[in-house]
């Protein structure tokens, strides 16, 4: 590089959301692809059209292109949006608490600290916590639940358009908004999603842009192509009990990402980032193999790839918190290039971020003033450029003196500017206007960088690994990631050998094609970033029932009956009640009425066990039925079980709803019980296997059951023999109980223990 030389700097932004609904025809469960377009995804593409000598690469998954589209249009329905529009007059207490649980910001957040009214309506919320949802909901006035169904979303808007009427009059006023105000946030809303894949397209028409792609539904390659891989880069990773090797699924996810690029953007990707920068061996034949010219991962990886035979250069890096450190700090003759990867008679480039300048941005700046932020940040390229001046005016440096380096700065496009002030507008300004006074810069996309000078250094063998440490331990390893990769390969392998056969009718052929959607979103790294135990977030729960959601829909589109294993939440609460196993047998007279035991000792119930509630979802309805506990204990080749409510009379038109599972068969039977007037059960059972099925249509002949002050039910369940009341484990009969009215469930108690290998999944 001679010193008249521009020193080449790549901006990649990561634009990604998670896939946020249970099928395409479905309601948006979470908002934060709409409200991340109404401060983000737009913003970044017009803060730079005062740039025009500043060009960047965006990369844009292809799900949440999806879900951009879908709003885009204007056909869409968002659970969060639905209750903003809903008149607060309106509202059921099940839906005031969603409101007050979901649609307000803690009050540590700068979206509430930045707004008098809403931090005064969060400090509320946390002062009220502390009661159920419903409760904490009712202390809130009228004007106060619409006031944060306007908050909630107001505060979302990027400052420009907060600073413009209609909105900068809504947030002049501060509260007492009225229902006719939703009206004018619906109005800038529906603007801004109509403009803002548009916007990307004409950007990269006019060539500031380059848009790359990811694979769909944002999946982790190397684990879909063998989840043993972790062991490359961590030989003490926990794996999963069976290994997930499903190659041709990464090759397809990559295949349907590259067709919704064409389809959006007129043009195929030239390059992809894997998601969360995750690559390996393994992958490079399947990028090939979609044509893509290069990819990107992080420094610790080409650190790990080069064994650590580049000495490190320990002046060239400060501390910063987040997303881990380099293992070896690169030269920067060996950081600041890109590599050819040549395998097979075919080859891409790839390109490595730089750790440190990325992780600023992402977790350290925004604590910053912004015009320091943007100093600091262009004192380090300078410094960087004089680094690389030097290296290649030595004799070691001078065969590659006429290579042009490249410093690329690669993180996410969205989270980074959550704590940054002004949504890191500020910061934003003053790094463009610096890099653009500065003919010591050039800012250019990956693709121009590889024309203008190509990867001329072989890498001969790529780690695999991620941005995070190296390695792939934040989506495997942690007992619930196996849970959830047991789940996932179990219902993948019965899918394949159905999905061959379904061709023969076009409604079966049609099933298969949505089960096989379900599989490839529960593919996404999203679900297994939250299973692991170092990320929580008060949705756990929904996360966690949003994974299995998606494998009971291809249970329920195969014809087969669920294992009760997917009905277990695989994020464990510790806190949370533990099932007791049954001291004995017993006996009980199914009356609907708690007694004594036949020889009049004893309570009937008193041996026996009591099953665990997971708990309610958090928009449980209004008039839910409150259960106390549940119940069971075994008789001979008799399953019994008593549901106590808090009130009986609220027992009527009740569904209970019962199935078990051996530990050999992992089937077994499932029983209905309908709670009619006046006492009367009606049961029925359902079958969990075909080859029981004459066995347990006979069976449900013997169900009975009753109701007055509790529920009793007695089951015949072939076969238990009282296993369910063994110590160690290994022999139990898991039960899971699901109660509700309507097809809606309102609670479910389960058998699994926490901490028992190959019995519990949560």
């Amino acid at each position: 590089m001679a010193t008249s030389d521009p020193l080449h700097i790549a901006f990649v932004w990561h634009m990604h959301q998670p896939y946020y609904r249970s099928s395409r025809r479905a309601p948006f469960d979470m908002p934060w692809a709409r409200l991340h377009a109404l401060k983000d995804y737009l913003d970044m593409i017009e803060m730079l059209e005062g740039y025009p000598d500043l060009h960047q690469t965006f990369n844009l998954v292809p799900s949440l292109v999806e879900q951009l589209e879908t709003y885009a249009s204007g056909d869409f329905v968002d659970v969060y949006w639905e209750q903003t529009l809903k008149p607060a007059a309106e509202l059921e207490p099940s839906e005031r608490a969603f409101v007050v649980e979901r649609m307000c910001e803690q009050p540590a957040h700068p979206r509430a600290r930045s707004y008098p009214r809403y931090l005064e309506l969060a400090r509320k919320r946390e002062a009220q916590a502390s009661q159920n949802w419903e409760a904490c909901a009712a202390a809130f006035t009228l004007d106060e639940i619409r006031d944060l169904q306007i908050w909630f979303n107001l505060a979302w808007f990027d400052p420009k358009y907060l600073e413009q009427s209609p909105l900068s009059g809504l947030v002049r006023r501060g509260s007492h908004f009225s229902e006719e105000d939703k009206g004018a946030i619906a109005a800038v809303q529906r603007d801004i999603l109509s403009r803002t894949l548009p916007a990307y397209k004409q950007a990269a028409a006019r060539g500031q842009i380059e848009i790359s792609t990811s694979p769909y539904f944002h999946p982790i390659l190397p684990l879909l192509i063998n989840s043993d891989s972790a062991r490359v880069a961590a030989a003490d990773v926990l794996l999963p009990r069976s290994r997930f090797a499903h190659p041709e699924d990464a090759l397809e996810q990559l295949q349907r990402g590259v067709a919704k690029h064409v389809a959006t953007f007129a043009q195929r990707p030239q390059g992809v980032w894997c998601s969360e920068q995750a690559v390996g061996e393994d992958v490079i034949p399947l990028l090939v193999q979609c044509g893509f010219e290069w990819t990107i991962s992080d420094e610790t990886v080409l650190s790990r790839s080069l064994s650590g035979v580049i000495r490190p250069q320990a002046s060239r890096h400060l501390a910063v918190s987040g997303g881990g450190s380099p293992s070896v700090l690169l030269s920067p003759e060996a950081l600041y290039r890109p590599y050819r990867l040549e395998r097979h008679n075919a080859s891409l480039s790839i390109i490595f971020r730089d750790h440190t300048l990325s992780d600023l941005i992402g977790f350290a700046y925004g604590s910053w003033d912004s015009r320091e932020a943007a100093g600091d940040l262009i004192k380090r390229l300078r410094q960087i450029r004089a680094e690389v001046i030097r290296g290649a005016s030595s004799p070691r440096g001078s065969a590659t003196a006429r290579e042009i380096p490249l410093v690329t700065i690669a993180l996410d496009g969205e989270n980074a500017w959550e704590y940054y002030s002004r949504d890191g507008r500020d910061f934003l300004q003053y790094l463009y206007e610096g890099l653009s006074a500065d003919s010591g810069f050039r800012c250019v996309t990956v693709s121009e960088h590889l024309r203008h000078s190509p990867a001329s250094r072989r890498l001969d063998w790529l780690h695999t690994g991620s941005w995070i440490g190296g390695d792939l331990r934040t989506w495997i390893g942690d007992p619930a990631h196996g849970v959830a990769w047991d789940l996932l390969r179990e219902i993948r392998d019965t899918l394949s050998p159905a999905t061959a056969t379904a061709t023969s009718n076009e409604s079966q052929y049609s099933a298969m094609e949505e089960a096989w959607q379900h599989i490839l979103v529960a593919e996404g790294s999203d679900w297994f970033w939250w299973f692991g135990e170092h990320h929580h977030t008060e949705l756990d729960a929904v996360w966690d029932s949003g994974f299995r959601r998606h494998l009971e829909e291809v249970y329920r589109l195969l014809g087969k009956s669920l294992p009760v294993d997917l009905l277990l939440p695989i994020i464990g609460d510790t806190s949370a009640r533990l099932p007791v196993p049954p001291k004995g047998m017993i006996s009980p007279l199914i009356d609907g009425v708690v007694g004594l035991s036949g020889d009049g000792s004893a309570d009937e119930w008193a041996n026996a066990g009591s099953l665990a509630p997971i708990p309610s979802s958090t928009m449980q309805r209004a008039g839910a039925t409150a259960i106390s506990e549940v119940r069971f204990g075994w008789g001979t080749e008799q399953l019994y079980v008593l549901v106590v409510p808090e009130l009986p009379s609220a027992l009527a038109g009740l569904e209970i709803q019962i199935e078990t599972a051996t530990p050999f068969t992992k089937e077994g039977a499932c029983f209905v019980a309908l709670l009619g007037e006046a006492g009367v059960v009606r049961t029925e059972c359902k079958l969990c296997s075909e080859a029981v099925h004459s066995e347990a249509a006979a069976a449900a002949q013997g169900a009975v059951g009753a109701w007055k002050e509790v529920v009793e039910l007695s089951l015949p369940v072939p076969g238990a023999n009282g296993s369910a009341g063994s110590s160690d484990g290994a022999g139990e009969t898991r039960l899971v109980v699901r109660i509700g009215r309507d097809g809606i469930v309102e609670h479910v108690f389960h058998s699994a223990r926490h901490g028992c290998q190959g019995w519990v999944t949560s």
